[in-house]
């Protein structure tokens, strides 16, 4: 555009200092400007002409010279397969599936990038296209830690099974990334077999992402992820599955809160005095609570049954 008014005012000024040659001169400089300008005229045609498929201002103009727009999502991460990623829209709750082969993905992002964690992603909202669509990026805003704990709850690690005893759990995530559970305390949920090869998903306490950081002041403690509650891929919509509860003997009961012992540590819990009524010191007892389970403080009991 500068370079077409350039032409346009020089062309002008041309005519304005020549009108003393006479017509013949005045007509040769109209002309001229004429030609610069219908030159850069096609010479914008040719260039939008030349980038109907290319990606632009944010979308893409078709063929048809349809223009497509750039879409944005952000939602939790529900299913990773492959290149193929399903999100849960933070707006409205819809599930929608991305391809991120082709995506603009950091190798941190890659690491972060499993079931739980809080994504965004853009890609081409084509109507004719069907799901998976490709993204053209996708970062992490939360890994699945820090989406648990802006949620108030344990986090949870999806994967392969790959090892299990009494005392660890080893499970595979999608994006490759290996991780070995203290399962000295675990509930196990399953329709069958909890076994290598399993499609589980574990809560936990701890992090994934930091070394030693469960551990006792006595020195006890396995210094890894400490798993909660193992779930089967089957048995993940159960009700069983869903709910949040700790069974021990009853180390101590006071007027309003109970601990119970396990095999990895002691757990107490804050209760209303009627929830505590008739239970006492080594009775076996199984809390419900809510929040996020901690060897560090008390959690919020909704129900405790004496067994």
């Amino acid at each position: 555009m500068r370079k077409r008014i350039f032409a346009i005012l020089l062309a002008a000024a041309m005519t304005a200092s020549l009108a003393a040659c006479g017509s013949s001169s005045k007509e040769e400089t109209t002309t001229a400007a004429a030609e610069t300008v219908e030159a850069e005229e096609s010479e914008s045609a040719s260039q939008t002409e030349g980038s109907n498929e290319d990606v632009v201002t944010g979308g893409m103009v078709t063929e048809d010279g349809e223009y497509i727009e750039e879409a944005f999502i952000d939602g939790i991460v529900t299913r990773m397969d492959g290149d193929v990623v399903t999100v849960q829209s933070s707006a409205d709750g819809s599930t929608i599936d991305f391809n991120i082969a082709s995506a603009e993905v950091t190798e941190a992002d890659r690491a972060n990038l499993m079931e739980g964690a809080y994504v965004e992603t853009s890609y081409l909202a084509d109507p004719s296209a069907s799901q998976p669509y490709a993204s053209t990026y996708m970062i992490v805003l939360m890994n699945l830690e820090e989406e648990a704990d802006a949620e108030g709850v344990n986090p949870t690690f999806c994967g392969t099974l790959t090892f299990i005893d009494i005392n660890d759990a080893v499970v595979r995530a999608a994006n490759g990334m290996e991780v070995t559970f203290d399962n000295s305390m675990s509930r196990q949920v399953s329709f069958s077999e909890v076994s290598q090869g399993s499609q589980v998903r574990v809560t936990y306490m701890g992090s994934i992402y930091e070394e030693n950081q469960i551990s006792n002041d006595d020195g006890s403690g396995s210094g890894t992820p400490v798993a909660i509650k193992i779930v089967t891929e089957d048995a993940a919509s159960s009700e069983e599955a869903a709910a949040n509860y700790l069974t021990g003997p009853v180390s101590n009961v006071t007027e309003s809160s109970i601990t119970v012992d396990t095999s990895y540590d002691s757990f107490t819990f804050d209760a209303d005095p009627a929830q505590l009524a008739g239970i006492e010191q080594n009775d076996n007892a199984t809390v419900y609570y809510e929040g996020a389970l901690t060897n560090e403080r008390n959690v919020q009991a909704t129900s405790v049954v004496k067994n």
